[in-house]
């Protein structure tokens, strides 16, 4: 894969900003507000603003799959097509059929402490405080094949819908309270729960009862954002990797075959923001230069919620350069960011570049390796005033 080249300008920093003061609880139900005035779909909004707020995922090309196949097949496609086609991008979706994933576990003795967080029975189901508990490693017929040979794997799905939405008395839950309008189809029960609610103790509850566990590869940066109280500065997990959107969350055909859509009203994209996606890793990194005696340095300020990297084989490399008013580089200096030298929630790196005669900028190009990537992923190419 050919190295993406990004101009990622000042604009990153001040955009993950306002992500943080804004976006963070933007987009669907507080405690304070009143999710009784949703839009009606005959009103519907102007049609730029059907859209996410913020940008669609991009990630990079590390060998994955771009879709989970099959997701057609899921009873919620049916109704909920658009949030499942964005699920089926991510790797909640492929959990299961990832290909390292798998290879890992084969090695394990123990595969099923993994499994848990791959292939979780239905969160609601159990105790935030514990990991969740995996599904039956069963195969079952198909629905739409009745007795014939081929099965149906129910850890196809990975991290489904139901691992999310689904309440102990099959209910489905959201960050709406139930309502004439949301109750359009009668395919099921809908109400609201608190851990689809900003503001509230819960919000974070269904992403850190997995996020917070180290196991391989993965560090759990849960227990940084619950140790540093991320969330009394505003923040949540899903207000920094879901993006906000405006739109009707369902359509469908009624009993009489009439087409039919539900209010369109604020809520949150399905397709996961992640580091794979070199746009969004650039944000989570506010860089300031300045002049010192000895030379100048770069301040690295980790702007997430947590410390990055996330996973240990996920490294980033900053390469500063100092430059003089002709562009001419006269320094330069390598800052490797990694598991054995992460960078500390609320935390900052400092790089100091030594360099002889007048420099008027730094120059920084920064990229991101990982597992599956041909060559290094540039996230960052940008300059910095002296």
């Amino acid at each position: 894969m050919r190295a993406k080249l990004l101009a990622v300008t000042l604009f990153a920093a001040g955009l993950f900003g306002y992500l943080r003061t804004n976006l963070a609880d933007a987009a669907v139900p507080t405690n304070d507000s009143n999710p009784s005035t949703a839009q009606a779909a005959e009103d519907p909004l102007p049609e730029d603003e059907i859209k996410p707020l913020f940008f669609e995922p991009q990630p990079a090309d590390d060998g994955r799959p771009a879709f989970l196949p099959r997701t057609e097949e899921l009873a919620c496609n049916a109704c909920h097509a658009e949030i499942v086609t964005e699920w089926a991008s991510t790797m909640h979706a492929m959990a299961w059929v990832d290909e390292r994933y798998q290879k890992a576990i084969a090695r394990k003795s123990k595969p099923e402490s993994c499994q848990g967080c791959h292939i979780p029975e239905p969160l609601f189901s159990g105790d935030f405080e514990r990991k969740p508990a995996p599904r039956a490693d069963i195969t079952t017929p198909r629905p739409d094949e009745g007795d014939a040979a081929l099965t149906w794997d129910p850890r196809h799905m990975g991290i489904s819908c139901v691992s999310c939405h689904l309440a102990p008395d099959n209910a489905m839950l959201g960050p709406y309270e139930s309502s004439p309008e949301n109750e359009i189809s009668g395919a099921h029960a809908s109400r609201q729960d608190a851990a689809f609610v900003l503001k509230s103790e819960q919000q974070d509850a269904l992403c850190i009862s997995c996020h917070r566990t180290n196991v391989g590869p993965v560090i759990g940066v849960a227990k940084d954002y619950q140790v540093t109280d991320q969330a009394s500065k505003g923040l949540s997990c899903v207000g920094c990797h879901f993006a906000p959107v405006k739109r009707a969350h369902a359509k469908g055909t009624d009993a009489e075959g009439q087409p039919w859509t539900a209010p369109i009203r604020e809520g949150r994209s399905h397709a996961l923001q992640t580091p794979r996606d070199p746009y969004y890793l650039a944000l989570a990194f506010g860089l300031t230069a300045q002049r010192t005696d000895r030379g100048a340095e770069l301040v690295i300020q980790n702007q997430a919620a947590h410390r990055v990297p996330g996973l240990r084989n996920r490294s980033m490399t900053f390469r500063v350069t100092a430059r003089d008013a002709e562009g001419q580089a006269i320094g330069q200096t390598e800052h490797m960011i990694a598991s054995d030298n992460y960078l500390p929630v609320d935390e900052a790196h400092t790089v100091m570049v030594r360099f002889e005669g007048p420099a008027t900028s730094l120059s920084i190009y920064a990229t991101h390796e990982w597992e599956g990537i041909d060559e290094p992923v540039v996230f960052i190419d940008q300059a910095l005033e002296l």
